[in-house]
């Protein structure tokens, strides 16, 4: 049994690939991994699919990479399957839909992948191949986070916060959240900026909350961009404005809104109607109430 692959590295020479079984480590290099690929050994057949997706010690094929994955996913290897998942779930890869990722991820989750665990516990969250279930994703997501996937800390901390699945605790929630964000998790740090404004598990504390906002926004994350802008508005109306505007570029449709009642009154930016209708128009198309109201009164 593979439980990883891993690509060694000294200087510019790839060394070849690490299993790992019952045995102890084995280290094999590309033409030994083609040689078991030859053999349909289905560690054999992911390790050279992994190496033609990723160009390790090959030449990158990913068409042909894929093939040998999902040849791997119908000889049973669990851990091509995770791959897989991972892979589509990163937008990297649309051979297969949402009903069959949630379908790899709940099979692969039974032999204690943590990716695996973590998409499978989504699938039960949003009802996708398996029934709606909040008690089994808290149960897969804590497997999950257990084995330091802070993505599926994030997710079991939403589980608390809302009572879903599991006995409602926000403190809990708050400390999960955190916790992830300073594992690295993006989502994460969105949220805990939240907890912190709207004294979520805690006490409200605006210093904190646009801390963990920034962090968010400058690690990519839009929506933590558009929140850090509402914190900023008072103080500083000229760069709440550009972080609205990054965040409307982005694609945050509340943020579009926001850009256009900036340049209705005039806040951050100087007054302009005609750039106030172009917002509020991509606002709601993008169905935000208030700038279809808004839209309807300037048009009157």
């Amino acid at each position: 049994k593979v439980l990883y692959l891993m690509l060694r590295w000294t200087c510019m020479e790839q060394q070849g690939f690490i299993f790992e079984g019952s045995d102890g480590k084995v280290e094999l290099n590309i033409d030994q991994v083609q040689e078991m690929a030859a053999r349909n050994d289905p560690d054999g057949v992911y390790a050279l699919a992994m190496a033609y997706i990723f160009g390790w010690d090959i030449d990158m094929d990913e068409a042909k990479g894929f093939e040998l994955l999902n040849k791997a996913i119908d000889m049973g290897n669990t851990d091509a399957m995770a791959l897989m998942v991972r892979l589509y779930m990163q937008d990297e890869y649309d051979g297969i839909d949402n009903e069959r990722a949630a379908e790899l991820a709940v099979t692969a989750a039974k032999d204690g992948i943590p990716d695996a665990q973590m998409y499978a516990g989504l699938a039960y969250m949003d009802g996708v191949y398996v029934e709606q279930d909040y008690s089994k994703a808290a149960k897969l997501l804590s497997l999950a986070a257990n084995q330091g996937e802070q993505e599926a800390r994030t997710s079991l901390a939403y589980l608390y916060e809302n009572g879903l699945g599991v006995v409602r605790d926000e403190t809990k929630a708050l400390k999960m959240y955190r916790t992830a964000a300073r594992g690295g998790s993006i989502n994460a740090m969105y949220h805990t900026g939240v907890c912190y404004e709207f004294g979520v598990g805690t006490k409200v504390n605006l210093d904190l909350a646009k801390e963990w906002y920034l962090k968010g926004s400058q690690a990519g994350d839009a929506f933590a961009t558009e929140r850090l802008g509402h914190l900023t508005l008072e103080e500083d109306p000229s760069d709440a404005f550009e972080l609205f505007l990054r965040a409307a570029l982005e694609g945050v449709p509340t943020a579009m809104g926001t850009v256009g009642f900036c340049y209705l009154s005039g806040t951050g930016t100087e007054a302009d109607r005609d750039e106030a209708r172009k917002w509020l128009r991509m606002a709601a198309d993008n169905d935000v109430p208030e700038a279809v109201d808004a839209l309807r009164s300037l048009e009157q």
